[in-house]
Parts: C-alpha cells; structure tokens; sequence
C-alpha cells in the first residue's frame, strides 16, 4: 500500500509542529512532533516500510514499537480523511 497526503487537506506549521485542516469535515489535526515528521516525510507518496525505515534513522526506536505506532498513526490519518492509500503494481 503507498501512502500519500490528501490533496485537499491544508498545512500549515505552526511552532515547529504541522496544523492539519480537512474541509470536507471542518475538522482540525495538531500533529506532534514525530506525527510532522511522517507528514512531511509523505510529501512524496511512500509505503509504511519506506516510513519505518525513515523514522527508525531519525528517531531512537525499536523496530517493533516504531511500526505499531506508525501503523496507528497512519490508520487513524486514513480514517480522519488526512491520507490516502492506493494498492501497488
């Protein structure tokens, strides 16, 4: 599955952080600094290996409780309408 940024959504930085604003739903997403760190990662459509990996080389984490938290972080930006997923090729 290759992750993307919904095009709709606005960002903006705030602090050092990522302020998301989805239209359709008028709803707001203040992303900490880890959760800013993967939107930006995802300015380019990338899969959940290619972030883990990334996140694993910017951040002390072990392989497993990185994957689990970036999982739960992607499928819950899925779910709010911030990302999009599409099957690979």
């Amino acid at each position: 599955m290759i992750l993307s940024r919904n095009p709709d959504i606005c960002a903006a930085e705030l602090d050092g952080e990522v302020c998301l604003f989805n239209p359709e739903s008028a709803e707001y997403l203040n992303l900490n600094t880890t959760g800013s760190w993967i939107w930006n990662l995802l300015e380019a459509p990338i899969d959940l290996d290619g972030l883990v990996q990334a996140l694993q080389e910017r951040f002390e984490v072990d392989p497993a409780t990185c994957r689990l938290e970036t999982q739960r972080f992607v499928d819950q930006a899925l779910q709010k309408g911030m990302l999009a997923a599409t099957q690979m090729t």
